[in-house]
């Protein structure tokens, strides 16, 4: 830095501080000699004073306008014990006056008027009663007029409007917590000040808090203002409209309970195991710019519970919820995917040159291996059926298992090497290329990471060594494999839109002073595929989705055609048939030729095909109805 450029930073700064002290002499002139009304108070004890104004929280909407979060208004009854007489006798006659007129006892206004707190700051208000109802805030009012030891102050509380299943989306606001209150006041918060906690509310606070005001007075020795020096209004924070389309997300809603509810048919029910929890999750997203449509979360939670009016019952069923309320299934939980995962396996057995899209496979309901120590002892991995000769596109619309079982781990008999497999480790480096393993980035906290095994995993976590039967789980997305329903949404959208790996977003944009500010599509990676082995695999998708295919089930009236593909996941203990319970999951985009939507539906305990699949129908009727469409919202159809 030159000696000139020094010199000159300098005089900038000067003249900053000149300027800030001109404006302060200029306050002080005003107040002392130009306002004739001022003056003759000012030696008399008036003093300078600041008020801080909270400034009105910004309403969250749905992407039409409909309002999801906003303020009401909320009373408290206050004592402020500096403008309570400071002699004993006056003191306690004034006391024994705002019991007749507020109804609370002596002994907590004395209590209130002599805390800590109110010895260092006598003009702070102390709160008597929050919560009021509006009639006994009015009735207060009156009562009190004229006597300034206590008021009736408003304030704002957050009211959602559309809560339930949208609560995960929205969150909700809350006093701050303890651990924080020293940085959320270096931020400018007052220490009484309320914060988003969860959802858009915590993740958006700085955008939605708005700018608190400021009033500069001159108050006399009993805290009364007596003149204005100056006023900086607060500033409304913004409006935050989300990408949820209301009515497609109460339709998803409603159409996934009913799926949890037919899921829970097939429970076996045995002494001694758990009982099954009725939950799911589903997730519509634009498969072009990731904005999320709909994202339903079941069990879910009444937003309005932190408000302050909730009693202490309510919040002990919401933490003792055995459906884990809090949580959020689609991003926050991971499961196996089971069958879902197949087209993946299938594009990066393409790419690397393990298979055409002609690799005939025939599967007889199984494949039988040989323990490569003791030959005589042999392992059966089952298929689902006996599907005969198929090429991949058969294979994925019938969701053949000895399929994928040989795509990813071969096969080998009497010592020879039938076919070649990809093998667990590439499987996971396309795992990882896809997106799994890691957040997708969806603007909501709390976001899980899921988990790409490979054999150095395993030997470093579970000291054991990856076998030929992790591998073949591993193929039919099972075993170690683990991830969210929004990462297989996102995984359902690139292959849609041919390998862009979005950044899901539940936010839209921004409305503040009459300017609308849309949030940025944000590509995280890119697939890195050729355009002919994604067209091998969507068309597989799109023969799941044909009469003959596992996928039928999701497809929607109307004329749409779709891509879809189910998975069926194992999990949990076998009974004693050596069975076990499932989850049921539908990944699907559409329409086909132009795609628009992904849809992905997980159900804690279900079959794809029979339960998920009904789920992913529902939902794109409802769609096509909400986008002027042909298509009638439909009764889910009958569990197959």
């Amino acid at each position: 830095m030159t000696a000139s450029s020094t010199v000159v930073r300098l005089r900038v700064v000067l003249a900053v501080f000149g300027l800030i002290f001109v404006a302060l002499a200029v306050d002080l002139m005003r107040a002392q000699w130009l306002d004739p009304t001022l003056a003759p108070e000012w030696g008399n004890g008036v003093a300078p004073r600041v008020i801080s104004s909270d400034a009105p929280r910004g309403v969250i909407t749905d992407r039409n306008g409909v309002v999801l979060a906003r303020n009401v208004p909320d009373y408290r009854l206050v004592l402020v014990p500096g403008f309570l007489p400071p002699e004993a006798e006056p003191r306690r006659a004034m006391l024994l006056d705002l019991q007749a007129r507020t109804g609370v006892g002596v002994e907590v206004l004395v209590g209130a008027s002599d805390t800590a707190l109110a010895r260092v700051d006598p003009y702070r208000a102390v709160v008597l009663e929050e919560h009021l109802a509006a009639d006994r805030a009015i009735a207060l009012r009156a009562a009190l007029a004229g006597l300034p030891a206590a008021r009736v102050e408003a304030s704002a509380v957050r009211r959602y409007e559309a809560s339930g299943a949208l609560a995960h989306i929205l969150g909700y606001v809350a006093p701050i917590p303890a651990d924080r209150v020293a940085d959320f006041q270096a931020a400018g918060y007052s220490p009484e000040g309320r914060v988003g906690i969860a959802g858009v509310e915590s993740v958006y606070e700085s955008r939605l808090r708005g700018e608190a005001g400021r009033r500069l007075i001159l108050a006399n020795p009993m805290g009364r203002e007596v003149g204005l020096i100056s006023d900086d209004p607060a500033l409304a924070g913004a409006t935050l409209e989300l990408s949820i389309d209301l009515p497609l997300q109460r339709a998803t809603e409603a159409a996934l309970r009913r799926g949890i509810s037919a899921g829970l048919s097939i429970v076996r029910y045995a002494p001694g195991r758990p009982q099954p929890v009725p939950a799911g999750a589903a997730v519509v997203m634009d498969v072009n710019s990731g904005e999320v449509l709909a994202l339903v979360s079941l069990p879910a939670y009444d937003a309005n519970l932190f408000d302050g009016h909730t009693d202490a019952q309510a919040f002990e069923r919401v933490l003792k919820d055995p459906g884990h309320a809090l949580i959020d299934r689609s991003y926050m939980e991971t499961r196996s995917p089971g069958s879902i995962f197949k087209p993946l396996v299938a594009l990066a057995a393409l790419e690397e040159g393990v298979a055409t899209a002609d690799t005939r496979i025939t599967s007889n309901g199984y494949i039988s291996v040989a323990n490569e120590y003791n030959p005589s002892i042999r392992y059966v991995f089952k298929d689902w059926a006996a599907h005969g000769s198929m090429d991949m596109t058969r294979a994925l619309a019938r969701s053949s298992d000895v399929y994928f079982y040989l795509l990813t781990g071969g096969y080998r008999e009497g010592g020879r090497e039938v076919f070649r497999g990809m093998g667990a480790d590439t499987l996971a480096r396309w795992a990882r290329l896809a997106g799994f393993g890691r957040p997708t980035g969806i603007d909501l906290p709390g976001e899980v990471d899921g988990l790409v095994p490979d054999s150095l995993w395993k030997e470093r976590t579970i000291g054991e060594p990856w076998v030929l039967g992790d591998t073949y789980t591993y193929g039919i997305g099972q075993g170690y494999f683990a991830a969210t329903p929004l990462q297989m949404t996102v995984l359902a959208a690139a292959l849609a839109n041919g390998g862009d790996l979005l950044a899901p977003r539940v936010v839209r944009g921004f409305r503040e002073g009459g300017r609308f500010t849309p949030a940025v599509r944000q590509v995280t990676a890119r697939l890195p595929a050729t355009a002919a082995h994604f067209e091998t695999v969507r068309r597989g998708m799109l023969a799941a989705a044909a009469p003959d295919g596992t996928a039928f089930t999701g497809v929607p009236a109307g004329g749409w055609q779709i891509a879809g593909k189910t998975g069926t996941a194992e999990f949990g203990q076998p009974y004693y048939d050596g069975e076990f319970d499932t989850h049921g999951w539908y990944m699907s985009y559409g329409p086909f030729e132009r795609p628009e939507i992904a849809v992905v539906v997980y159900l804690e305990y279900g079959v794809g095909s029979t339960h998920a699949g009904p789920v992913a129908k529902e939902i794109f009727e409802a769609y096509l109805a909400t986008r002027g469409g042909n298509a009638r919202v439909a009764q889910p159809a009958a569990a197959r």
